[in-house]
């Protein structure tokens, strides 16, 4: 397996916040959605078009990803936000990369002094039995969550814009 930036370079390292590389590898056992982890680390194979080189991501988190449960009964509820005991779970423990950028959003006050939360953007690879809507969540190892504001299928993978949840 070699990995090199896109365009084909090797004279210097990636940039900051770009996961992509092209990878050359023998691609006979290998499918657009598949994790690669060796010395570099892991990657998530994007794409493949051969002859050309795989599209892969390189991961830099291990995330979940949950859904907000409504409340269970009609009518008057105990409490109406949002719970981890009534989230759902639909993907535990999944490589990404999880980077800063996109859109953030100010907090709900709209106060001049809010602080704007930051927006991130998630690439994972697709998983036919789940279907990511908005409002879902994604969980970091470090406890951090993250509210998706959209989602878009590329290949064989989603593509996530996130904000930052506040506590």
């Amino acid at each position: 397996m070699a990995f090199v930036l896109p365009g084909g370079a090797v004279g210097a390292p990636a940039g900051f916040g770009v996961p992509f590389r092209q990878a050359w590898a023998d691609w006979s056992y290998l499918a657009a959605g598949d994790y690669l982890a060796g010395p570099e680390g892991v990657a998530l194979i994007a794409a493949i078009e051969p002859p050309k080189p795989m599209l892969v991501v390189m991961t830099n988190a291990v995330v979940d990803m949950v859904r907000p449960a409504a409340p269970m009964m009609a009518g008057l509820n105990g409490y109406g936000a949002i719970t981890r005991s009534t989230e759902t779970v639909l993907l535990r423990g999944f490589p990404a990369s999880l980077l800063s950028g996109g859109m953030g959003d100010r907090t709900r006050a709209g106060l001049p002094d809010d602080t704007k939360v930051p927006g991130f953007v998630a690439i994972l690879p697709v998983i036919p039995e789940v279907t990511p809507q908005v409002a879902d969540i994604l969980l970091d190892a470090q406890g951090r969550r993250y509210v998706v504001t959209a989602v878009e299928t590329l290949n064989a993978v989603w593509r996530f814009s996130l904000v930052q949840a506040v506590s």
